[in-house]
């Protein structure tokens, strides 16, 4: 198999990749504004104390659309 094949392998690939994960992110509902998408970013996972006491102690953020302007910034709470 020459080069052009395999970099057209590879450009498929991400592509296929690219589009599966976004088919299972909009199998989502935000928990957070109730549309369809995953709009919570994790920063860190739950700890072991989490896991064992079945508290939720994961830290992140939300990028829900109506928590940001026009403008691409945050807006006050």
């Amino acid at each position: 198999m020459n080069r052009t094949q395999r970099d057209k392998n590879r450009r498929n690939a991400a592509a296929l990749a690219s589009a599966a994960r976004a088919k299972v992110l909009m199998g989502h509902t935000c928990e957070n504004c109730g549309e369809k998408g995953g709009h919570w970013i994790s920063t860190r996972g739950i700890s072991l104390e989490g896991l064992v006491t079945g508290l939720d102690d994961s830290e992140g953020f939300w990028t829900c659309p109506k928590l940001y302007g026009d403008n691409g910034r945050r807006l006050a709470a």
